[in-house]
């Protein structure tokens, strides 16, 4: 995970789960890739109920697969995935069934093509907040910090 995106995840820690310490994490998309050092863990695993979950086995995954996601969490995050999905606004959609209190998205809004396996769109705040509207998604905070978006958003 790069510097960039743990920072803003942390920002996302800090001014919004502050309050529920104890909650339940989900992390779609957790799998450290290509000899990654750091992960979204180590920003939640003290005070937070942690699971990485992603498509296949791997170092930080808890959840292999979708359909193995079995109870609802309070929060569901995903970082640097979101450029990885084929039909984003759909993907988006799902995730919804899967948290009770906010989502956190993080995703590129520029950079060179990384295919794993597919890059598919780069996403600037206009984009993150029509993508969370499709979805049904209640965008709280939705900006761009270097590099990447994040969108903050919940059901309420």
């Amino acid at each position: 995970m790069h510097w960039n995106s743990l920072k803003l995840m942390r920002y996302f820690r800090d001014h919004y789960l502050s309050q529920i310490k104890g909650c339940t994490v989900l992390d779609i998309g957790a799998m450290k890739v290509n000899n990654q050092h750091r992960s979204y863990r180590e920003l939640f695993e003290l005070d937070y109920k942690y699971t990485g979950m992603d498509l296949a086995a791997g170092p930080n995954v808890d959840i292999v697969g979708y359909e193995n996601i079995l109870t609802i969490y309070d929060v569901v995050i995903s970082g640097q995935v979101m450029e990885h999905i084929k039909y984003p606004w759909e993907w988006l959609r799902e995730l919804k069934k899967y948290y009770e209190t906010y989502i956190c998205i993080i995703a590129p809004n520029r950079g060179g093509e990384h295919r794993y396996p597919i890059d598919t769109y780069r996403f600037y705040p206009d984009g993150m907040k029509a993508l969370f509207e499709y979805a049904g998604i209640i965008g709280i905070e939705i900006f761009d910090k270097k590099d990447d978006t994040i969108g903050i958003g919940s059901k309420k």
